[in-house]
This record gives structure tokens, C-alpha cells and sequence, in this order.
């Protein structure tokens, strides 16, 4: 039997995120079909098991690629040095991804709001890469005085995560009244750092007099 080639793994794992993205999308992660993802992107029944362990494991997968996709995104633009600006870049690169497969995202936040602490430590797993990129963003912020302190910056990459998938699902449940979802990012970051962003370091007092 021949053997596979790591590119033809790559591409093969690639069709079945996107099938699985799809399928996600329209039946959810209850009534989701291991099978009818692999027959949608186009291989025999049970190829999705040659790259993954189970269909929560794939669900995460595909959570996890679109919050590389939005790391990526932000990294990818030219940010100023302060906090709001970076936090700015950071939830309009989210909103980017989410509006590639609004669909899917729908699901994640429903899972992720579901109360089932099993289905929200699998969103919160996958959603590593982007939440440590607000981490990380937020100790700089408390470096540089735009960002309360007497909480733990990985509490507070939670909270930002938090806010944006509250906004994503009023804007869903409110059939799009309020908010837009082009005013998430601005109102998630005006509501998170509460003006302090837009403000410059306090300056030392000097000692001379």
C-alpha cells in the first residue's frame, strides 16, 4: 500500500475541516454525522477517524483553525502601541473569520454558552491561540497603565473573549437590531477598558520641586 504523502495529509485533513465547518453549521454538534463529513468532502466513510479521534475532536479542530485564522489576521496588521488599538485589532480580526462562516459560529457560541462545562473547556482548548494573543496584549496594557491590575490578566483575556461572543449572540438574537456586528469590536473595547485606552500612561510626578 502506498504511503501518503505529508502534503496529501495536509490537504486531505484541510477538505475535511471545511466540510466539517459546513456540516457544523447545519446540523449542529449534537446531530453532526462523522460519515456525512467525509463523504461531503469527498472520501469513504470513516476518513474523518484516519485524522481524528472523534467528532468532538474534529469540532475543536475546526474551532482551533479559525482562531489561528484570526491571530494570524491581527498579526498581520499594523497596530499603534496602545492597548485599545491593539484590542481593536484584535476583536475586528475576530469578527473578519466570523463573518467567512457565520453559520459555524453561531454553533461555537451556542456550545460555548451551553452550560455543559465538558463542551466549554473543548471551545476554550481550541480557542488557545487567539485568547493568548489578547493575553498577551493586555499585559502590555497593564505595563502600561491602560489596564486594571488587581485582576489576573489570563481572567481578563476570558472577559474580552466573553464580551465578544455576548455581543455576537444579542446581535443574533436580536435579528441584527442592536448591536450591528460592525460595532461589536468598538463596543466590546469602549466596555471593557472603560475610556482607559484611550488615555496616555500616567506620568510620573517628578520629585524636584
Amino acid at each position: 500500500m502506498a504511503r501518503v504523502s505529508p502534503a496529501r495529509k495536509l490537504e486531505v485533513r484541510s477538505r475535511l475541516l471545511e466540510a466539517a465547518a459546513r456540516h457544523f453549521s447545519e446540523a449542529g454538534l449534537e446531530r453532526a454525522s462523522v460519515d456525512a463529513i467525509s463523504t461531503a468532502a469527498g472520501f469513504a466513510k470513516g476518513t474523518v477517524y484516519n485524522y481524528f479521534p472523534s467528532k468532538e475532536a474534529l469540532f475543536g479542530a475546526v474551532i482551533e483553525e479559525a482562531s489561528r485564522r484570526a491571530t494570524e489576521r491581527y498579526r498581520e496588521v499594523e497596530v499603534g502601541e496602545s492597548t485599545r488599538e491593539h484590542l481593536l485589532a484584535l476583536a475586528r480580526a475576530d469578527l473578519e473569520v466570523l463573518r467567512e462562516n457565520e453559520s459555524f459560529m453561531k454553533v461555537l457560541v451556542r456550545e460555548a454558552m451551553s452550560f455543559h462545562p465538558e463542551r466549554y473547556a473543548l471551545v476554550m482548548e481550541h480557542l488557545e491561540p487567539y485568547v493568548k494573543e489578547v493575553e498577551a496584549a493586555l499585559a502590555r496594557g497593564v505595563k502600561r497603565g491602560e489596564v486594571r491590575a488587581d485582576r489576573p490578566v489570563a481572567q481578563l483575556a476570558l472577559l474580552f473573549v466573553g464580551l465578544l461572543g455576548l455581543m455576537y449572540g444579542q446581535h443574533w438574537g436580536s435579528e441584527g437590531q442592536w448591536p450591528r456586528l460592525s460595532e461589536v469590536p468598538e463596543l466590546v473595547v469602549t466596555s471593557f477598558l472603560d475610556g482607559a485606552g484611550a488615555r496616555a500612561p500616567r506620568r510620573r510626578k517628578s520629585s524636584r520641586r
